[in-house]
């Protein structure tokens, strides 16, 4: 018998979650504000019935995949709780801070299993969908600490067979992790992609343009996703970034130290240092 996944919200990562999903081993179902998603979803394959209502999904879902920004998805949990507290129906999240929405979960008693796939793109929306986005990605499963085993297994199954790799984390450990490894570095990326282009003279802004080349785009890309998204992300995760942004202005702030005192011994060798890491990095993640 198939597992019905329900997934609320069909954005970009619901999409491609739908679509990532073994078809003879999950039954997809989805719900979404507007109702010419779940038209484009079912007609192009995404999912197996579109939902006219959340509450319709619910009812019917084995697990529930909230595909919503932050504050979104502790708004529909509490809104939502008494469809949600039936022993029957798994709870998960996708957002990118965890310790805010177990809490609300927890309050209300539902079945919940926080989870953290650590894939996206700058972009949004049913239509930017990338199956297969989650394969060989790291999934960060959080599981509350009234632990509930056959919960927690059954979304780590749902996550494997999309191709993602189960790392157990709990919350305050997770947040403060993707304030250091997410949420500094799209803060870093637009510091600099203003720093650079952000230029009141038009002359020195046209010179700038034309200087910014492929390193410069690597770099900033990130930078070009979602304000309101990141802002809704920084707010909720407040200590754990202002944290992260510490340490890494240390690292500057030594650098500078180097350049200034002209230690370009000292620079070198801290620039080494990065070059190293990043290379073990690379051969952790086979990149």
């Amino acid at each position: 018998m198939k597992t019905t996944i329900g997934i609320i919200g069909v954005g970009m990562l619901g999409a491609s979650l739908a679509a990532s999903l073994p078809e003879g081993r999950y039954r997809r179902l989805g719900w979404a504000r507007r109702h010419e998603v779940g038209v484009w979803a079912l007609k192009n394959g995404v999912l197996d019935s579109f939902c006219s209502t959340a509450d319709e999904l619910l009812k019917e879902a084995d697990i529930a995949v909230i595909c919503l920004p932050v504050p979104t998805i502790i708004e529909y949990i509490q809104k939502y709780a008494v469809l949600m507290k039936e022993e029957r129906v798994i709870v998960t999240d996708i957002g990118s801070v965890k310790g805010c929405i177990e809490k609300a979960a927890l309050a209300e008693g539902i079945r919940f299993v926080g989870s953290h796939p650590m894939a996206g793109t700058e972009k949004s929306g049913p239509e930017a969908m990338v199956p297969g986005i989650y394969g060989n990605a790291t999934v960060f499963i959080v599981p509350p600490y009234r632990e509930d085993a056959e919960a927690v297994e059954k979304v780590e199954a749902m996550w494997e067979s999309v191709g993602g790799r189960i790392f157990r984390i709990d919350s305050a450990a997770h947040d403060l992790l993707v304030a250091h490894t997410s949420h500094v570095p799209h803060i870093v990326s637009s510091a600099l992609a203003l720093s650079v282009l952000d230029e009141p003279d038009p002359i020195v802004k046209e010179q700038r343009f034309a200087g910014c080349a492929s390193g410069f785009r690597d770099t900033i890309r990130v930078a070009a996703s979602s304000p309101r998204m990141w802002r809704d992300i920084i707010s909720h995760n407040k200590t754990a970034v202002i944290e992260a942004i510490n340490s890494y202005e240390e690292r500057c702030t030594l650098m500078k130290r180097m350049i200034q005192n002209d230690d370009f011994d000292g620079f070198e060798r801290e620039f080494g240092l990065g070059k190293t890491l990043i290379e073990e990095w690379r051969r952790e993640k086979k990149w």
